[in-house]
């Protein structure tokens, strides 16, 4: 008896020890939905790209002009932004990250609610009135000292937006140091970036995808609205949806690793890649350096049943 008794006790302690040593496991950050993209402060240009000055570049989310409320509508909540260069590396932004903060709702921009530092101006978003959508700056009022010149040479800068609950430190300070894999407090699987230009130069590219439909009594037609992800070289993936021309342009993209993707389930008849056919497949990597021609992809797909 007193043999068993020992071998319990024993048995006890050692299963409270693994109870109390046990590290925590953390859970991955969850992937938000939507995109955000940079605009005018009206709101009436979707990835404009180019600004002639860092206090005229407004941080959008959501849906795009013509587009449906809930098209790319970011998930809602309260999330952080930050301006980097293209890397990530270099935080550009000069205010505390409580001041950098905005709430989402019906998956688009409505308040901006920062606190701790100058505040970002606000524009009234005229794509989406209904909804109460705003623009923000992603320079507070003391531009143009804030936020600071990128290093780029080609003048390009990278805005990130995190949920608050994903933000990694403390939002008290106006960076953060949080391991590999991480950038100043933003995680890239729980973060949406967008890529823009506030200056000319040719260290930058722009890409190009173009959606062709072939119906099935031969004829060809233009595949407006239709959903792009796109996966950046720190691995950020943003939804973006063609023009009523069926093109897609994103400008002021850093070299480095890009994905871009549609529906896996989509009916691929013909994907060209700089006037070279390529594989069929609803998926493209490439890698883009200086130097290089900007990649332009036709992807081509079947519409309709064919049974």
């Amino acid at each position: 008896m007193k043999l068993i008794r020992t071998f319990t006790l024993t048995a006890a302690l050692i299963l409270a020890g693994l109870i109390i040593f046990s590290a925590p496991v953390k859970a991955q950050p969850k992937a938000s939905s939507g995109a955000i993209f940079t605009t005018l402060g009206d709101g009436t240009a979707v990835n404009h790209n180019q600004y002639s000055s860092t206090c005229a570049v407004f941080l959008d989310g959501g849906p795009g002009p013509n587009a449906p409320a809930h098209a790319a509508g970011l998930d809602d909540g309260e999330y952080y932004f930050q301006v980097t260069d293209p890397s990530g590396k270099t935080l550009l932004s000069t205010d505390v990250v409580a001041n950098r903060r905005f709430r989402v709702q019906n998956g688009v921009i409505v308040a901006y609610t920062g606190v701790g530092g100058p505040v970002h101006p606000i524009g009234l978003d005229q794509d989406h009135p209904e909804l109460g959508a705003i623009t923000i700056r992603l320079a507070n009022a003391t531009c143009p000292t804030d936020f600071a010149p990128t290093p780029n040479n080609g003048g390009a800068y990278k805005v990130w937006a995190t949920p608050v609950i994903s933000f990694v430190g403390d939002p008290n300070l106006v960076d953060n140091s949080c391991g590999n894999g991480c950038f100043h407090g933003f995680m890239p699987s729980a973060s949406k970036s967008d890529n823009f230009k506030a200056k000319n130069d040719a260290a930058t590219f722009c890409l190009s995808v173009e959606k062709q439909l072939q119906f099935m009594d031969g004829h060809t037609g233009i595949g407006a609205g239709w959903l792009f992800n796109v996966t950046d070289p720190l691995g950020v993936v943003n939804a973006y949806f063609t023009d009523d021309n069926g093109i897609l342009n994103i400008c002021g993209l850093a070299a480095g690793a890009y994905t871009v993707a549609e529906d896996a389930n989509s009916q691929i008849r013909g994907l060209v890649v700089n006037g070279v056919e390529q594989p069929l497949s609803t998926t493209l990597s490439f890698t883009w350096t200086t130097g290089q021609p900007a990649p332009v992809i036709l992807f081509q797909n079947l519409y309709g049943n064919p049974f």
